[in-house]
């Protein structure tokens, strides 16, 4: 691979080809090191011939896999590209496909990148590890709504905009008694990001936990006036309506929090990619109770600031919300600790054999065929 825009659709597209086992196999040794490793909720592999295993069974359960790219962002700095994708699937062994519902599943993936090692390809490059994260709850509500009976497009277009009302009219009624938030007529100016991967940092810190004052002047600052905030539960238009949406979380909760996990920055600072962990103490919570989690794909769409000739304001605000890892993953307790840490690994062992048996019949079965 030497274009990561463009050959690495093209290389994911391959490998998810259905029809094509020979061809998988000779591509996943020419694109992932010997030692990839591949993680994922439901498994997690160590090595190249697991990984082969893991796609050669998805390939052989469906009978067709399709694949949009909804983005491509390589981090050359941080030898990596994330693919935000929607793969189409037709799993064989459900009743979907013979009633011709196709499932729909939004992803989001990374892939590590490096140099080949080999001299002969030295400048082209090749994957150390593949992470996919699937959102689940956007997966079912935006894009099957055969399976919501049609509820999921409703909600979504007339359901949402009543939420993220309701949300940041409650935020700004129960924060407008704060003394350290100014009134309306004190606002500060519009500044944005002059310099994104320093400041991103704080801005998260002030959005998801800050206090009153911070996410105030965070969302006067780096928004633009008609700035739009997206959630799988609400959508909000307005930096007051964003403001207040913010403190509707704050609102319900003891205290809140966020970790910044990775940022990716797209091509000219337009685009910016947050995967970040917000952790949340509900009322309810004893003190010495370790907080909940919510692990979130932020999108921020970025336009220069009409005030500053440097700075970058935000134009939308994306949170892509990751429930069903967070649940498994970090809020279950010792079961999540078990989970990831034996029941994931003994998952990717169980598929790589299992992948590989598939691979070893069909090789057996072409040359019983060729005579």
């Amino acid at each position: 691979m030497r274009s990561l825009e463009q050959d690495v659709p093209r290389t994911i597209s391959r490998v998810l080809s259905t029809h094509d086992w020979q061809g998988r196999k000779e591509l996943i040794e020419k694109v992932f090191t010997e030692d990839a490793k591949f993680w994922h909720l439901f498994f997690q592999t160590v090595n190249r011939k697991e990984l082969f295993g893991v796609y050669q069974m998805w390939g052989a359960y469906n009978f067709r896999i399709d694949v949009d790219y909804t983005r491509v962002v390589p981090d050359r700095k941080n030898r990596r590209v994330v693919v935000d994708l929607i793969e189409t699937i037709n799993v064989w062994w459900t009743i979907f496909p013979y009633l011709g519902i196709p499932i729909h599943l939004n992803m989001h993936v990374v892939l590590g990148v490096e140099a080949n090692p080999d001299p002969a390809t030295r400048n082209e490059l090749i994957f150390t590890y593949q992470e996919d994260h699937i959102f689940w709850v956007e997966s079912y509500l935006a894009l099957n709504p055969v399976l919501t009976l049609g509820l999921g497009p409703f909600f979504l277009k007339h359901l949402r905009p009543l939420a993220g009302s309701a949300y940041a009219t409650i935020g700004n009624l129960v924060y407008s008694k704060y003394h350290d938030i100014p009134g309306q007529g004190h606002r500060p100016i519009l500044n944005g990001f002059t310099n994104i991967e320093s400041s991103i940092q704080t801005a998260i810190q002030a959005a998801y936990g800050g206090s009153p004052k911070a996410k105030w002047e965070h969302t006067q600052k780096m928004y633009s006036e008609n700035a739009e905030f997206w959630h799988p539960l609400f959508i909000v238009r307005g930096r007051e309506n964003i403001f207040g949406a913010h403190m509707f979380w704050s609102c319900i909760n003891r205290k809140t929090s966020a970790r910044v996990k990775r940022i990716v920055l797209g091509e000219r600072d337009n685009i910016v990619m947050v995967d970040l962990e917000q952790q949340y103490w509900p009322y309810l919570w004893l003190p010495g109770w370790p907080p909940l989690a919510i692990w979130v794909h932020v999108i921020l769409t970025l336009q220069d600031a009409r005030t500053t000739r440097a700075g970058k304001v935000i134009t939308k605000h994306e949170d892509h919300v990751l429930w069903l890892e967070s649940l498994v993953l970090r809020n279950l307790g010792p079961f999540s600790r078990f989970y990831d840490s034996t029941i994931r690994r003994c998952i990717g062992i169980f598929f790589c054999w299992l992948g590989n048996l598939i691979y070893e019949a069909l090789a057996w079965c072409t040359d019983v065929a060729a005579g």
